[in-house]
């Protein structure tokens, strides 16, 4: 009987969510073929081609998968993975299987454009049951989490079978060994993920904000009854994962926790401090909150090679991150915040903000400049535009507030994938609002202080000056970040 199982990742050649599933099915003895499909890029994304379409449906030719497993975590990219769905529906008569961030939340979308099935939220148990039942062509029905069309009707079978335990999931599958390649038109065999300089790793899944912007908190509400809306991996399990990461990866030279929020749990900390000092000793980042960031935590991660604490502020304006993007930190919140960063002798810092908005005035702004010039340096700022994703509270929160109609939102949430790329870095706005922001940017360099405090009273005045600023900045921060890398991978050499 077949046990040929083919995966298939979009842009993104790490995809960890794929690599749970492979070593959920090799673990039930299935031959899993993975393919990294295109890369990502989010300045210039690109769908796919016709040719790479020819070189996907070669090796489906040669594979002759059980099934094909889709991972659609994002609707940014529809329009590949429709491709995708056509190709395969259009030659093969080979069951596609959706999961995924977007498949959970919008499991009618993908079986109406041709899957056969979708599995919602973890897959790892539902994707092994799925599989035995195909192999031996009997009943799938009451396969937790499944969805799929039955007589005209479609049947959204209860989100289950899942845990809280989430080391009983294994390891992410680190070398691929029957893994291909797709992009610029051209097949490469292996993983892609050998060569990379930074392991991405997460520690916990979920995340305990309910930012609207996210869909993290609708996510969470699809979880059954008794199961944690963050749940975190043993210490062990992560050590072990990281291990086998550097005998796979060659070239690391450090580790990115991708976690939503890193795990500051009592007794966790303390247990990974030794263990990661002890087996791995690497320099690593992580990603935090203005209400997570806890100076003994950080100070003992300083210790054990922590060089980038990356944080979402998002707006300076109190009425833009309460009112909109339901996030609940004070003024002195962020600034504390970014003082134990500073204090704590993090080499580097990274602030996110979300600006130039449909929800944001000039006052608002405003007040994001007067913030920023309050944070403690170093730090770089990575400023942008605010995407409208489905299953986010703030999509209906825009309708509501007549910024847009249903159907002007629906445009741009299923927008062609450039143009939702463009979107997010786009700045259509006014001259006064581009003054502030070009100066926002520029707060990053405090050599510029003085002169941005001559020009803040009026920035009109003196736009000439603020855009020459503004693109100096521009080429330091470039200057500045190959600095950061360098020094981040030299210091490998030191811990």
């Amino acid at each position: 009987m077949n046990s040929n199982v083919m995966l298939i990742a979009y842009y993104n050649k790490k995809a960890l969510g794929v690599r749970y599933l492979e070593t959920a099915l090799k673990k039930a003895k299935y031959n899993v073929y993975t393919v990294f499909y295109k890369d990502f890029n989010s300045v210039h994304p690109t769908v796919t081609t016709d040719e790479e379409l020819t070189l996907l449906k070669n090796e489906i030719k040669k594979r002759k998968p059980l099934f094909i497993g889709l991972s659609v975590m994002s609707s940014m990219y529809l329009d590949t993975v429709y491709k995708t769905l056509d190709m395969i529906k259009d030659n093969f008569s080979i069951p596609i299987v959706c999961g995924g961030a977007y498949a959970t939340m919008f499991p009618d979308k993908l079986l109406n454009k041709g899957a056969n099935f979708v599995i919602r939220g973890d897959g790892e148990k539902s994707i092994c049951k799925l599989a035995q039942r195909l192999k031996k062509n009997t009943n799938i029905e009451d396969i937790p989490s499944l969805c799929y069309n039955k007589s005209g009707k479609m049947i959204i079978n209860n989100i289950s079978d899942i845990t809280n335990n989430i080391d009983e999931y294994g390891i992410p599958t680190i070398n691929s060994k029957n893994a291909c390649y797709i992009e610029n038109d051209t097949i490469s065999y292996g993983d892609p993920q050998l060569n990379t300089l930074s392991y991405e790793v997460i520690a916990s899944r979920g995340c305990p904000f309910t930012c609207s912007y996210c869909c993290c908190n609708n996510l969470r509400k699809l979880l059954p009854n008794g199961i944690k809306g963050v749940r975190t991996r043993s210490v062990k399990s992560i050590i072990e994962e990281l291990k086998e990461a550097k005998k796979e990866c060659k070239k690391i030279a450090f580790v990115h926790f991708y976690d939503e929020i890193f795990p500051n749990l009592p007794g966790w900390v303390d247990e990974f401090v030794i263990e990661y000092k002890k087996h791995i000793n690497l320099p690593f980042t992580i990603w935090s909150h203005p209400k997570m960031i806890d100076k003994e935590v950080i100070q003992k991660l300083v210790k054990i090679g922590l060089v980038e604490v990356i944080m979402g502020i998002q707006s300076g304006s109190k009425h833009v991150r309460r009112d909109i993007f339901h996030r609940y930190e004070s003024q002195q919140d962020i600034i504390d915040s970014t003082k134990i960063i500073h204090e704590s002798k993090v080499f580097w810092s990274s602030y996110d903000f979300m600006l130039q908005h449909p929800f944001e005035s000039i006052d608002d702004l405003k007040e994001t400049y007067y913030l920023v010039k309050k944070l403690y340096r170093p730090y770089e700022l990575q400023l942008h535009g605010l995407n409208f994703l489905p299953g986010t509270d703030i999509v209906p929160m825009a309708v509501e507030q007549k910024i847009f109609t249903e159907e002007e939102i629906n445009n741009i949430m299923y927008a062609p994938m450039n143009e939702q790329f463009g979107a997010y870095w786009q700045r259509k706005t006014t001259r006064e609002s581009e003054l502030w922001y070009e100066m926002i940017y520029c707060l990053q360099f405090k050599c510029f202080e003085k002169k941005l405090e001559k020009y803040e009273e009026n920035p009109q005045k003196y736009d000439k000056q603020i855009d020459n600023l503004y693109n100096i900045s521009q080429k330091l921060f470039k200057l500045r970040y190959v600095y950061k890398k360098v020094r981040i991978v030299l210091k490998r050499m030191f811990l």
